[in-house]
């Protein structure tokens, strides 16, 4: 009996890749967001984020995600451990963010995301599709060509925006629980 279903994917970065990404920032901030670069002074208000919508995380045996320390991610923040770019309004409050780290991954060294997340209130905006490809224009710049996430299988909507950046699913789990 099926329990629980999760995905990872992959993204090469391409001449296609870099155009979808950089039209999902433009239209980030031609709808009024900023999408830039997360520091470590920024830590607070990530975990501030992410502890909001703690809650709104699929919980299942195949996915589980804990909110980080605001402190440890400003040490990895500090010391490239971790990237972290957001998507924040006109008030400067901070509306998405994804945290990545380097990995080495099956084929090659990549770039892993950590998580992905957005305020309730402007989901459905794009702006988790936009923080993503931030972080791969950004990251690309400086030589990273392969990139990895993964998610719930009951998360659509975040399969859907990395499938609009490249990213392809290569790999789906099926966590079976025993028929009662």
């Amino acid at each position: 009996m099926a329990g629980a279903e999760s995905w990872g994917a992959r993204l090469r970065v391409t001449p296609s890749v870099l155009g979808r990404c950089a039209a999902a920032v433009a239209a980030a901030t031609d709808a009024g967001w900023e999408v830039l670069v997360l520091g470590p002074r920024d830590a607070e208000a990530v975990v501030a984020l992410d502890a909001a919508c703690a809650a709104d995380y699929p919980d299942t045996v195949a996915t589980r995600h804990d909110v980080p320390d605001a402190a440890t991610l400003a040490e990895d923040l500090r010391s490239g451990a971790r990237w972290a770019y957001g998507a924040t309004a006109a008030d400067g409050r901070l509306d998405a963010v994804t945290v990545l780290y380097p990995s080495l991954g099956r084929e090659a060294p990549m770039v892993e995301t950590d998580f992905t997340v957005t305020r309730a209130a402007v989901r459905g905006r794009g702006l988790a599709t936009a923080v993503k490809a931030a972080a791969v224009l950004d990251l690309a710049a400086q030589g990273h060509e392969l990139f990895g996430t993964g998610g719930a299988g009951v998360n659509a909507a975040s399969r859907r925006a990395n499938e609009a950046l490249g990213y392809v699913v290569t790999e789906r789990w099926l966590h079976l629980r025993p028929a009662r």
